[in-house]
């Protein structure tokens, strides 16, 4: 039978493991890291959630992601697949160890550096979504998070219910929907645009490429274009209860039977034409202006 010495010195390991982790986190989250080596154009898939995602691309072929957790009780599920070597697909999963959690104590912070030609894949129900510089495709879905991307050069597609979506100096195709939220579109160079939401704003300032299409709808929200006055499309723009505002010359054309139902409506040329450039409000109004070479990106739809 051990004694109470014994048994006092063989406890006091577990106790000082107890406090220094207690001290660990009253000091604040930790940060943790973890590296993979990857093929240069991997498929990174995150699912979280709620806290902020920050992705970045680089020119090295791996993966590296810092996670600060609120908790304790949370772990990050990491796998690579294959498991050695370089590997083609990384996935990251919050995994509470506690399902009691709620609120900001369930909140994990990822931020990512990947090989500019990776493909992503978040959901990230609650924070914000940042992905800058990469040229893989992305998809990204959030309820009441923002959702920002900036130079990509992929397929974007975005979707959030209250959160606000902002893709900037993009090129390759983007599909943007949310319910609530904003839509905005600064000095894209995709030659395929289709933004929709419910009761936000659409913002696009940018030029119109050649042969591009944007169709651009919100069902209560205002729509706001501006464009070089040097661009050329085919405008088809049309509100029901709202008013269409443009400060371009159009040369208008015969509207289309189906423009009875649009209290105002607006169908023509602008220059030589070639793009289209579709815009559709039910209750909102919708502007089109020349964008001057100083002006700056447009902050309220």
């Amino acid at each position: 039978m051990l004694s109470a010495a014994n048994r006092v010195a063989r406890s006091i390991p577990a106790l000082l493991l107890v406090t220094l982790a207690a001290g660990a986190w009253a000091a604040g989250p930790p940060q943790h890291s973890q590296t993979f080596s990857t093929i240069a154009s991997p498929d990174i898939n995150l699912i979280n959630l709620r806290g902020n995602v920050i992705v970045r691309g680089w020119s090295r072929s791996f993966v590296h992601a810092d996670y600060v957790m609120a908790s304790p009780k949370i772990e990050i599920d990491a796998v690579s697949m294959p498991s050695r070597g370089q590997a083609d697909k990384i996935q990251l999963m919050t995994h509470l160890l506690d399902a009691s959690l709620h609120g900001p104590d369930a909140e994990v912070d990822y931020t990512l550096s990947v090989p500019q030609d990776s493909s992503v894949e978040i959901r990230n129900p609650e924070g914000v979504v940042r992905i800058e510089g990469l040229g893989g495709d992305l998809w990204v879905e959030s309820v009441g998070g923002a959702i920002f991307v900036g130079d990509a050069s992929g397929h974007v597609s975005a979707r959030s219910i209250g959160g606000d979506i902002e893709v900037s100096s993009s090129s390759g195709n983007i599909e943007l929907s949310s319910v609530m939220g904003n839509l905005r579109l600064l000095s894209p160079t995709s030659s395929s645009i289709h933004a929709r939401t419910s009761s936000g704003g659409i913002v696009y300032e940018g030029s119109v490429l050649p042969t591009a299409e944007y169709v651009l709808e919100t069902y209560s929200g205002n729509i706001n274009v501006a464009c070089p006055p040097s661009a050329s499309f085919n405008l088809d723009a049309r509100s029901v209860h709202g008013k269409v505002v443009h400060l371009l010359k159009v040369r208008r054309k015969p509207h289309h039977p189906s423009y009875s139902y649009y209290g105002n409506a607006v169908y023509g040329t602008h220059n030589h034409g070639g793009a289209v450039l579709q815009l559709t409000s039910y209750r909102g109004n919708i502007y089109i202006r020349p964008q001057s070479q100083n002006s700056s990106p447009t902050n309220t739809p």
